[in-house]
């Protein structure tokens, strides 16, 4: 037993030394930077921010460069007529030349692509505040979560004490006759259920914390904390009407499902741009420099045979070309039209959804403020029936030592309390998460901890 007290008082002894400082706000901090999902979320916006641009919709030309070199070596041997020339010959060639395709017009389609893009960044974005209001709300959820576990531990440690306390003083009583030997082992029972709680609370402690190390991308998940921050008692009172103006602007979900929407009504006029023509341009620039080198050959002349001139012979020729095109569609099946009647189908799904997601929302805006509301009546009852079993315990403890009540007696008390502690701690908990649904929702979250 002496061994069973002293392994729990340095497994205690430990933890409180290879522990380092956490606040809710490092907590927070820490999470937004490192967090892997609002990573990636950045990595997407910068994608979509590099593709806003005029060039990637199609406003400016294309222009391409060209160069082809050729380099010919003939070697006439034998030849069938004496006039042919004979000996080697080598030729060289260099051909750079200019493309410029540029489609001047073509159904508005350049402008409403650029604002597709910007949308789509917009987009991009609100999914970013998504992650992040989800990251901060399961951070704030698990910073408090393990500061719950904590305090459960500190109030099993309390009840542990107890415990201890009180079977060391039966044992004493014992030794000096004034107790029985069933007392002793009644109290060394509780002692070792009281040992076992403890420990079991270390372990859902301990599970915590690596919780909060995941969503924090902690390399180290077994790193531990001490936790400066408690649990704060939100004491706000809110109105539905409130809640609901604040909802309405600023959920993140809601502002993204509306960027989403005017996505689909940009989708209706790209396709509609395809029943207007489109103009081109298309103009290139080229020029061809050939060398002939006839040193090695032979040419027939009247008077008989004669070497080439030992000097190459050089040739520029330049090529200017300048099309307009005008192109109409005049008949493709019918799958334009198909298209612009999918897309306005696709835009009337579009708004079902965002209807959808209003009530939807609406209806968890009243179930949280709903919880929200009876949670803090169920703390405050909680509040008093800690206080009644504290004080039921104290004056328990009196009349135990005293010898007004028997060890069943006291230990009920002594359960009563630790029982009332625990549904005390978690309805604080349970208040908080409240809380922080409702922030979540109406997107408090974003607005107060994301600076």
């Amino acid at each position: 037993m002496k061994k069973l007290i002293f392994s729990l008082g340095i497994l205690c002894l430990f933890q409180a030394n290879s522990q380092e400082s956490l606040s809710l706000s490092d907590a927070i901090q820490v999470g937004l930077q490192r967090n892997y999902g609002i990573q990636i979320e950045k990595g997407n916006v910068e994608v979509a921010q590099n593709n806003n641009n005029w060039g990637e919709a199609g406003r400016w030309p294309t222009i391409t460069l060209n160069v082809n070199q050729n380099n010919n070596l003939t070697d006439n041997v034998k030849v069938a007529f004496p006039t042919a020339t004979q000996g080697q010959t080598l030729s060289n060639s260099l051909n750079p030349a200019i493309n410029v395709n540029w489609t001047i017009f073509d159904g508005f389609r350049v402008k409403i692509s650029k604002k597709r893009l910007e949308l789509l960044q917009a987009e991009t974005e609100g999914n970013a505040s998504i992650v992040v209001a989800n990251t901060l709300q399961s951070i704030i959820l698990g910073y408090y979560l393990a500061v719950l576990e904590q305090e459960r531990l500190e109030e099993f440690e309390k009840q542990l004490g107890l415990s201890r306390d009180k079977f060391q003083y039966i044992k004493i009583k014992s030794d000096l006759g004034g107790a029985v030997t069933t007392d002793v082992l009644l109290e060394e029972g509780n002692y070792l259920t009281d040992s076992i709680n403890f420990i079991n609370q270390q372990l859902v402690f301990r599970n915590a914390i690596r919780d909060l190390n995941v969503v924090l991308a902690e390399e180290n998940v077994t790193k531990t904390y001490t936790f400066t921050d408690s649990l704060i008692i939100p004491d706000e009172q809110y109105t539905y009407e409130d809640l609901r103006g604040q909802m309405m602007t600023e959920n993140v979900d809601l502002q993204k499902q509306y960027i989403t929407q005017t996505l689909l009504g940009q989708a209706t006029k790209l396709s509609t741009a395809d029943r207007y023509p489109t103009l081109s341009l298309n103009a290139s620039f080229s020029e061809s420099r050939n060398s002939l080198d006839l040193s090695e050959a032979i040419f027939f002349t009247g008077s008989g045979f004669s070497s080439g001139p030992d000097t190459r012979l050089n040739s520029v020729t330049d090529n200017y070309t300048a099309a307009f095109s005008l192109s109409y569609t005049l008949f493709n099946g019918g799958r334009i039209k198909r298209a612009i009647k999918n897309a306005i189908v696709n835009e009337r799904i579009g708004e079902l959804r965002v209807d959808q997601l209003e009530n939807s929302l609406d209806r968890d805006l009243l179930t949280a403020l709903d919880r929200y509301n009876i949670r803090r009546q169920l703390y405050a009852i909680n509040v008093r029936r800690e206080a009644s079993s504290k004080t039921n315990l104290d004056l328990s403890e009196e009349k135990f030592k005293n010898g007004s009540i028997n060890s069943f007696d006291y230990r009920d008390v002594q359960n009563n309390y630790l029982s009332s502690s625990i549904l005390k701690l978690q309805a604080t908990y349970n208040l908080v998460n409240s809380k922080i649904e409702l922030m979540r929702l109406t997107g408090g979250l974003i607005r107060e901890y994301n600076q």
